[in-house]
């Protein structure tokens, strides 16, 4: 019973989430004095809160989750569990997540993670993701808080380097998912879901990545040019992201969508794992 439980807060996010916020803390912490606990509550906290917004990302999309095939095996799909035992599991968890956050990290945290829940749960799940092509922007900016958290942690003050960090990985996830809903259109069509390429076609969704990953190139700059970090760090991710715009730009030529697509969200993997690690190792340049 435990795996069911656990495979319903979707731990595949929850670690994607950790990276971010680990890059951002330990960014943060170059400045002042790495704290182990501040960092461990702050991973804690924020996962649960991840984890309890993909539960009820679950339960509300229970029904489109069954005309795709991607994602038709998925535990309520199936009824393994029933919605009350899983309401009550991700209003628990939610709970204690926050509760952490604001008693062992600080209240602006607390709040950014209530936030963050609030527009992927309500606004993005609930209200715009069957109804507006531009829902997978909505839900960047959901994605995207965990960068701030993790800042956050350290400062207790959202400043301008925290401010970039939020804008370079709202570019970053549109590209990553506009990948994703190329790969998965013929799901998203099935269960009538108006992601971009279904509304606007391939072609114009390939130009958009491309776009949203030269405005991720030139906010990470930015971070350099400001003197948030080195020119070091520079250096080792511009060759990561001139490769991915050049893969982009590739793309948009090519005919074979989904092979194409594979490895563009594949790569975007690869560029935000190296981006925060870069972010977390600045310190030593």
């Amino acid at each position: 019973m435990f795996k069911y439980y656990l495979e319903i807060t979707k731990p595949g996010i929850i670690i994607g989430n950790i990276i971010l916020i680990s890059g951002s803390f330990l960014l943060a912490s170059s400045h002042n004095i790495f704290n182990f606990f501040l960092f461990f509550y702050t991973l804690l906290g924020t996962s649960l809160v991840i984890a309890s917004a993909c539960v009820f990302n679950n339960l509300i999309d229970c029904d489109i989750d069954k005309k795709m095939k991607r994602t038709s095996q998925r535990v309520l799909s199936k009824r393994i569990l029933s919605p009350v035992s899983v309401f009550i599991f991700a209003f628990f968890i939610g709970l204690c997540g926050v509760s952490i956050l604001g008693i062992l990290v600080n209240s602006l945290t607390m709040i950014l993670s209530f936030l963050g829940f609030f527009v992927y749960v309500i606004i993005y799940t609930l209200l715009c993701k069957r109804r507006t092509v531009y829902s997978t922007l909505i839900g960047s900016f959901s994605g995207s808080t965990p960068s701030l958290i993790g800042y956050t942690a350290v400062t207790d003050a959202i400043d301008i380097c925290s401010f970039l960090l939020f804008i370079i990985f709202i570019f970053w996830q549109m590209s990553h998912f506009y990948a994703i809903a190329i790969l998965r259109i013929e799901d998203y069509k099935q269960a009538k879901i108006p992601v971009f390429p279904v509304i606007k076609g391939i072609l114009k969704t390939k130009k958009h990545i491309f776009y949203y990953i030269i405005n991720f190139i030139f906010f990470s700059m930015l971070l350099t040019f400001l003197d948030y970090v080195s020119y070091t760090f520079l250096f080792l991710s511009s060759i990561i992201h001139f490769y991915w715009l050049f893969l982009a730009c590739v793309n948009i030529k090519k005919y074979n969508n989904k092979e194409n697509a594979s490895k563009l969200f594949y790569f975007s993997i690869v560029v935000v794992v190296l981006f925060n690690f870069f972010l977390s190792i600045d310190f030593l340049f």
